[in-house]
């Protein structure tokens, strides 16, 4: 057994590897942790590792203006639009409606610590062109309200009017007075013609903010308020952004306010129009955002098209000859103007807006803002900041001083100020040397003894140096070199020894077999997270020094019997690691194969496919291998590999081949995960029975109490191999049935699989015929069936002689029919129950006839005219002129012509017919020989 060897070395965050910084940056980056703009868009620095972490948690709806706020903790306090201060909860802080700023403002807000309380920080406005509020503070007292805060004194005037800018600095750190500074004109009031030339700087010291302002008056000539104000982190360079009017930079004196050398920039673009501004780290580069300010203000509906914007990204070189001349190009596209801020860890972020009203959800990221040239690495679309979020024209400034370049006091290779150790791990923190200079060193502010350019550590905490040059009075003095390194110990892993059991399938080469290293993950630590990686060596040298790693982890084949391999748990973030063993051993028992009970086929699905529930099969397989429930853990696999090492586990399983398949199932220890046994289990599909399932039948009611046969049903097989059991109790095949309903008969094969068939046995029945509408003596003769019945009913017509004059139709109206006798017939379609007859008349007269003997058109008579129709009609015949000649009988032969046995002449004859149901009807008719 090797004992536990917790090993100390030399930290790295491995999470910062991708972040390559240049230098740290320590003073006050904390503060900056928390950033809100835009709409409902936010983003988090990580205080170790500078990681970006999109947030939508805030409130804010901004156009440009926004300032936010957190403790040197990176927790965050308040946020602003410089109108609305919303806490921590993103609730509007007690009293914090209505300030002077505004959300259309280039910098509406900018928030100072007081250096004379913690719990107090002054908010900072601006109004916009349009409101022209001037410069104003607020006071928030965040030691109020359990610490949510209020905003106590609110829109105090320093400034009746100014530019939509505003910056701030640090004046010093033993005063720890800060200056906040903005642009007007020399009166403090301007119109359209008055010239924007005068820089007003204002201390915030430890007593407050004075209200008699530095005035720094230039020869310079700004008409355009719009455009962003930056102050370089070193606080010696001062850039002003002012859209139509141009790019100007400018010295300033820290320690007094004043602001001199304007030196004027050209932009070499046609998108010549600056707006968003800031400076590198080291203080040394510029970089400025600028479009071509479009608007139309005859034609609004073009300015909300992304294709009339456009902007560029430049980089200066403040330490050329010619800055203008040094002006370079970085990125240009369709895009609308937006602003520019550094971060926390040391890169540069572009808001990203498609117009002035439509934002976009992404922000760019000038990586390397250090470096010249295309070296800065500028990526356009970098953050996403998430689909409920807008990036708008602006983001919140910050004291320029949080972001001032700092030394090295890690100097181990990773551009950080954050430093890991492992519990009862020293290091040392290293300043530059320099010779005759004063160290001071403090932790967590308290100033420790030692005075060398070295500082041995082992403990957790906020570790800094100041350097006071030799000749210098010591002091904290902002200007003198810095270092901070964040410390944090951590605790080692905790690696335990183990062993891991596996089965011998393969008796060929005996005790050998494959192990899937990972299954050991659970029983070699107790902390097993996403920030520990385990990795597994041959020899413990390599896992003290990490090399050569076991790298097939999932499928290591062992090479001796009782194999013990080394792992290492390291903390990927912190570095701190621990080894142990691992013991690889061989199980040689087996365990049969397994027929599992079968399943019948899904019966609307009878493909031999089926799911099957894995975990029903456990108690089965236990009882087989003689095991009570919990000795040992059965596992399913759908190969014999899976199952050895323990990959895709499956619980829920369908077979891939119809009928039969075979899946693996593994049997372990459950403590331990000691390998018991492997083999087949054998999943079979039966066939269910094959029928039809659902049919309906129809009983003719007018055959009732005669019965009529069902049946089960079966389109396959022999139907002696099946049982059955209706709902009716009977068991049979077939049964008699004389009821109308629904009848279910589940029928059973000799595999147990089962399925149900449904007959539904619908009424059918002869047609009653309710009336015969007879339309005759007419033009179109017509005969209209009206019928009722449970049947499907179509319709005939047959003459005297029984033949068929008009064959079945589903239509009940029969239309032109001549005139006579005939008989309607019904008959049922639905289930062939009979055939309803019915006779009926057609009342008709003949135009002419012709008494010559040969058989045809001899007499003339009615046609319809019957013992069961109207036989009390009375036909009488006239000449024409009016001499009545017969008097027919209605169920005679008919008139031959004839009086009195004397032949008349051809001619026109009358005749007045008064049917038996009250018709009259008079006309005429023609004889001829």
């Amino acid at each position: 057994m090797v004992a536990l060897l917790l090993k100390k070395m030399k930290k790295r965050a491995l999470i910062l590897l991708l972040f390559t910084l240049t230098a740290v940056y320590a003073f006050g980056q904390a503060e900056a942790s928390n950033w809100y703009f835009g709409e409902n868009a936010g983003i988090n620095f990580n205080i170790y590792t500078g990681n970006v972490t999109p947030i939508n948690d805030g409130k804010l709806f901004t156009r440009e203006g926004c300032a936010s706020i957190s403790n040197s903790n990176g927790e965050l306090l308040f946020y602003t639009d410089g109108t609305t201060v919303y806490n921590a909860s993103h609730e509007i802080m007690e009293n914090g409606r209505n300030l002077f700023g505004d959300e259309s403002s280039t910098q509406s807000a900018i928030v100072v610590p007081s250096p004379g309380d913690p719990n107090i920080y002054f908010i900072f406005t601006v109004g916009s062109n349009q409101t022209n509020t001037g410069l104003n503070y607020s006071v928030v007292d965040m030691f109020a309200n359990d610490g949510k805060g209020i905003v106590r004194g609110k829109n105090l005037n320093l400034l009746p009017q100014c530019a939509e800018k505003i910056s701030a600095v640090v004046k010093d750190c033993e005063t720890r007075s800060i200056w906040v500074l903005t642009l007007s004109s020399e009166s403090g009031f301007f119109g359209n013609q008055v010239s924007l030339n005068t820089f007003y700087a204002y201390e915030v010291g430890p007593n407050g903010v004075n209200d008699a302002p530095v005035k720094s008056s230039l020869p310079i000539d700004i008409y355009d308020v719009r455009g962003y104000l930056k102050l370089s982190p070193s606080g010696t360079t001062i850039a002003c952004a002012n859209s139509t009017s141009g790019l100007y930079l400018f010295d300033f004196d820290s320690q007094t306010g004043k602001v001199s050398s304007p030196e004027f920039l050209n932009i070499h673009d046609r998108n010549n129009k600056p707006y968003g501004l800031e400076f590198s780290p080291n203080s040394e580069l510029l970089y400025v955002t600028s479009s071509n300010d479009y608007f139309n203000s005859d034609n609004p509906g073009t300015n909300e098209n992304p294709l009339n914007h456009s902007s560029i990204l430049i980089q200066y070189d403040l330490t050329a000859p010619d800055i203008t001349q040094s002006q370079i190009i970085l990125d240009s596209r369709n895009n609308y103007r937006g602003a520019l801020q550094l971060g926390p860890n040391g890169k540069i972020y572009r808001s990203l807006s498609s117009t002035y009203e439509m934002g976009t959800n992404k922000l760019g990221v000038i990586n390397q803002p250090n470096n010249s040239g295309m070296s800065a690495d500028y990526l356009h679309d970098a953050i996403d900041l998430g689909t409920r979020s807008r990036a708008t024209q602006g983001l919140p400034p910050f004291i320029a001083s949080f972001f001032n370049e700092q030394i090295d006091i890690i100097k181990n290779g990773y551009d950080t100020n954050f430093l890991a150790l492992c519990e009862g791990e020293h290091y040392t923190l290293v300043a530059d040397e320099i010779i005759g200079g004063t160290y001071t060193w403090t932790r967590d502010d308290i100033i420790l003894p030692e005075n060398d350019f070295d500082l041995e550590i082992s403990e957790t905490g906020t570790y800094k140096v100041t350097i006071t040059p030799p000749g210098e009075v010591q002091t904290t003095n902002c200007g003198f070199p810095q270092g901070e390194a964040r410390v944090q110990v951590f605790e080692y892993p905790r690696a335990i020894e183990a062993s891991l059991f596996q089965c011998d399938l393969d008796f060929s080469t005996t005790n050998i077999t494959t192990f899937n290293l990972t299954e050991a993950y659970p029983i070699i630590t107790d902390n097993l997270s996403n920030d520990n990686s385990i990795k597994f060596y041959k020899t413990e040298n390599d896992a003290i020094a990490a090399t050569n790693p076991i790298l097939n982890t999932e499928s290591y084949i062992n090479t001796d019997t009782n194999e013990t391999i080394y792992f290492r748990i390291e903390n990927s973030f912190t570095g701190c690691f621990a080894t142990n063993t691992l013991n690889l051993s061989i199980s040689n028992t087996e365990v049969p194969t397994f027929q599992a009970s079968p399943v019948c086929d899904e019966v609307d699905s009878p493909d031999g496919i089926n799911p099957f529930i894995l975990q029903n099969y456990k108690a089965e397989i236990l009882d087989n291998l003689n095991f009570q429930e919990g000795q040992v853990e059965i596992k399913f696999y759908e190969t014999e590999g899976d199952a050895l090492l323990e990959i895709n586990e499956i619980n829920e399983y369908k077979n891939k081949s119809p009928y039969k398949q075979f899946i693996y199932y593994r049997v372990e220890t459950p403590t331990n995960n000691e390998c018991y046994g492997i083999n087949t289990l054998e999943l079979t599909v039966e066939k269910s029975p094959k029928i039809l399932q659902k049919e309906t039948k129809f009983y003719c009611l007018n055959n009732f109490p005669n019965p009529t046969k069902i049946n089960a049903g079966l389109t396959e097989g022999d139907a002696s191999n099946y049982t059955y059991l209706w709902n009716t109790g009977e068991t049979t095949y077939e049964i008699d049935i004389n009821e109308i309903g629904t009848y279910t008969v589940d029928i059973t094969n000799q595999a147990g699989c089962s399925d149900q068939r449904t007959v539904i046995v619908e009424p059918s029945n002869i047609a009653t015929i309710n009336d015969i509408e007879v339309t005759d003596v007419s033009e179109n003769n017509t005969i209209n069936l009206i019928t009722s019945g449970e049947g499907i009913y179509e319709f005939a017509v047959v003459n005297a002689q029984n033949e068929m004059i008009r064959p079945y139709q589903e239509n009940n109206v029969f239309e032109n029919v001549f005139p006579g006798l005939y008989t309607v017939l019904v008959k049922d379609v639905k289930n062939d129950c009979g055939i309803v007859p019915e006779p009926v008349s057609v009342i008709g007269f003949p135009k002419f006839f012709t008494p010559n003997n040969d058989g045809i058109n001899d007499t003339w008579q009615i046609y319809g005219v019957s013992e069961l129709f109207q036989s009390n009609t009375k036909i009488q015949i006239y000449n024409r002129y009016g001499k009545l000649l017969k008097e027919l009988d209605p169920l005679g032969k008919g008139w031959d012509g004839s009086i009195r046995g004397k032949t008349l002449p051809n001619d026109d004859y009358w005749f007045s017919v008064q049917l038996q149901d009250g018709r009259v009807f008079k006309n005429h008719f023609t004889l001829k020989h």
